[in-house]
C-alpha cells in the first residue's frame, strides 16, 4: 500500500514512454540530453550542459541550459516572491543564496498568511502593477480568477531554445496534481509549475493510543486504531468523548478548524466527500476546471448526512474549534491539548520537532477516517507562476527561479531540510534511497534521521484515486465558497438544521447565476 501509488504512476511513465518512442525515435536523444551525461547534443537545440547548481545526477534530471547560455545575465535584479507562509517558502528563503550565488539574481520572498496572500495578489493583479514578479498560484482562489489575464504562459519560456527547460518536463510531474496546479479549461496554456502539495491527513497520538487501546477495546469492543477500514467518522467522534473522559494527558479528543475561513471549508470537504457527495457533478471541474458550474449536488442526502456528521465531529472536539484556523488545531495538537486532528501534512515537520513541539516522537498519521463510500482527504497543492505585468527582462529572471526552485534536487532538498517536510509533486525524487528507505518502512525505527518525511508513507496513500479529493475549480469559486464558508460557520454556531444550512447554501449558489 505505501509504494503502489508511486510504482503504479513509474509503470504508466514508463508505457507512455515506450509509445513515445515507437511513434517518434528521437525522443530517445531527448531522454539521454536530460540523464546522461553533463554535455549532450540535442537535435534542436544544439549543445546543452548542465547548470551549475547542482552536480550530475544519473538519477533525477538535471537542470540543463545551452552551452553558451549566460547564468549572470540578470545580476543584480531583485524578484519579489508572494508566497503563503509554508514549508517550501520558509526554507527557500533561507536557502535561496545557492541560486543568487549563480545567478546573482535577488529573491524577496513574502510568505504571508492564506487571507492576506490571497488579498495582496487581488491587489497586485487587479493594479496590473507587477510588484510582485513571482506568485504562489492557488488552484481555487488565483488560478481559477486571473489565468487568462495576470499569469504568463510558461509555454513561452519552457520552449524556447535560447533557455533553460523544466528537467525531466512536465511529465516528471504527477499527472492530475499538474491538471489542478497548471492548467484551467484546457491543457494549452501552462500558467504554473506545480511547487507544493499539501494534504490533508489525520495526526494522532500514538503514545495515547497504544496505552489505552485494551481499556478502550474492552469497554468499546473494538480496535480504536486509526488509518484501519472500519475506522470512521462515527467511531472518531465516540473515541474523541471517550478520550476527552478517561485521558488525562490531553485536555480533548479532538481538534477542527471551524473557523469562519478556508480551514471550514476544508474541513468539511473530508466529511462531505468520504459519504460520497460533492458541491457539484460537472465534468472536469476537479481537474482542469470550468468557468461555471450547472449541476448543483447540495440538495443530496449524501450532503445532508454529511452536514450532520460534521456538526457530530466538530460538536465532540475542543469549544475552541469554532475559532480556530488549520494553524490553531496544529498549535493546539502540538502543545499536547488534542489527541486527534485533520490538517495539512506540512505541520508534521514542526510537530516531530522537540524545539517546537511537547508531543514529537508521540505521534501517528493515517489517512482520514471513511464515510459510508470512502476515506476522503482534500489535496491542497498550489504552483508558482509569473506575474503578467512584469517586465521583460523580470520574467525571464523568474523563469530561471522557477526552473531551480522546482528542480527534483531542489525539491528533495527542502523535503530533508531540518525545517522542511514538503513532499515532492515530482516522480523522480521518489527514486532516491532515503525515500525507498522511509517507503519500507525503516523511519519506525530511526525516527530522528527521518524526521521530516514520517508522513510520507500516509500522504502517499492519501494520494491514490479512491482516497484523495479535489475540490472544484471554477471561475466563481471565491464566491461560492464565501456562502459555504459563512454557512457551516453559522451551522455549528448556533446549531441549525443540516436541511436549513443546504437549502441556505443552494439558494444563494443558485442566486450567484441570476
Amino acid at each position: 500500500m505505501k509504494k503502489s501509488i508511486i510504482v503504479t504512476m513509474l509503470f504508466m511513465s514508463l508505457i507512455s514512454a515506450f509509445l513515445i518512442y515507437l511513434l517518434n525515435p528521437s525522443s530517445k536523444i531527448e531522454e539521454k540530453v536530460v540523464y546522461s551525461s553533463s554535455q549532450e547534443t540535442d537535435e534542436e537545440n544544439g549543445q546543452l550542459v548542465v547548470a551549475p547548481f547542482y552536480e550530475m545526477s544519473s538519477i533525477f534530471p538535471n537542470i540543463k541550459a545551452p552551452i553558451d547560455f549566460d547564468w549572470r545575465q540578470f545580476e543584480g535584479m531583485t524578484l519579489n516572491f508572494l508566497v503563503e507562509n509554508n514549508i517550501n517558502a520558509n526554507v527557500l528563503s533561507k536557502e535561496s543564496q545557492l541560486f543568487t550565488e549563480i545567478t546573482g539574481i535577488n529573491i524577496n520572498i513574502r510568505p504571508m498568511d492564506f487571507s492576506t496572500l490571497i488579498q495582496k495578489i487581488n491587489i497586485d493583479f487587479i493594479s496590473k502593477t507587477g510588484k510582485y514578479q513571482l506568485v504562489y498560484v492557488d488552484p481555487y482562489q488565483t488560478l481559477n480568477r486571473f489565468a487568462e489575464t495576470n499569469l504568463e504562459d510558461l509555454n513561452r519560456y519552457n520552449n524556447d531554445p535560447n533557455l533553460p527547460h523544466i528537467p525531466g518536463g512536465i511529465e516528471d510531474f504527477f499527472e492530475k496534481q499538474i491538471l489542478v496546479d497548471s492548467y484551467f479549461i484546457d491543457q494549452e496554456t501552462l500558467y504554473t509549475v506545480p511547487f507544493d502539495t499539501t494534504t490533508m491527513i489525520m495526526y494522532y497520538r500514538k503514545d495515547i493510543f497504544e496505552k489505552y487501546k485494551e481499556a478502550f477495546m474492552e469497554e468499546k469492543g473494538y480496535d480504536w486504531t486509526p488509518g484501519q477500514p472500519d475506522f470512521t467518522w462515527e467511531r472518531y467522534v465516540e473515541i474523541a468523548a471517550w478520550i476527552e473522559k478517561n485521558v488525562d494527558e490531553v485536555k480533548y479528543g479532538s481538534g477542527h478548524m471551524a473557523q469562519k475561513h478556508n480551514s471550514i471549508f476544508c474541513d468539511f470537504s473530508n466529511v462531505l466527500a468520504a459519504y460520497g457527495g460533492d458541491y457539484f457533478s460537472d465534468k472536469n471541474i476537479g481537474g482542469l476546471g470550468l468557468r461555471a458550474p450547472r449541476h448543483i449536488r447540495i440538495l443530496e442526502p449524501n450532503f445532508i448526512d454529511a452536514l450532520n456528521m460534521y456538526k457530530k465531529i466538530v460538536n465532540t472536539s475542543s469549544p475552541e474549534s469554532l475559532y480556530w484556523d488549520w494553524y490553531d488545531t496544529a498549535e493546539a495538537f502540538k502543545n499536547g491539548e488534542i489527541a486527534m486532528m485533520p490538517n495539512w501534512d506540512e505541520n508534521a515537520s514542526a510537530i516531530e520537532n522537540p524545539a517546537t513541539s511537547k508531543v514529537a516522537g508521540k505521534v501517528g498519521y493515517s489517512i482520514l477516517p471513511n464515510g459510508l463510500k470512502r476515506s476522503a482527504n482534500i489535496f491542497g497543492g498550489s504552483g508558482i507562476g509569473i506575474n503578467q505585468h512584469a517586465n521583460e527582462r523580470e520574467k525571464q529572471a523568474a523563469w530561471l527561479f522557477i526552473v531551480w526552485a522546482t528542480s527534483p534536487q531542489t525539491q528533495l532538498f527542502v523535503l530533508q531540510h531540518p525545517e522542511g517536510g514538503g513532499i515532492p509533486p515530482r516522480k523522480s525524487v521518489y527514486a532516491d534511497e532515503t525515500i525507498e528507505q522511509v517507503l519500507e518502512g525503516y523511519a519506525e525505527e530511526n525516527s530522528e534521521k527521518y524526521r521530516t518525511m514520517l508522513q510520507l508513507p500516509t500522504v502517499l496513500q492519501a494520494w491514490e484515486e479512491e482516497n484523495v479529493y479535489y475540490r472544484p475549480k471554477i471561475g466563481n469559486f471565491y464566491h461560492i465558497e464565501q456562502i459555504i464558508i459563512k454557512n457551516l460557520h453559522e451551522m455549528i454556531r448556533d446549531n441549525l438544521s443540516a436541511e436549513d444550512t443546504a437549502r441556505l447554501m443552494y439558494d444563494e449558489i443558485r442566486a450567484l447565476g441570476n
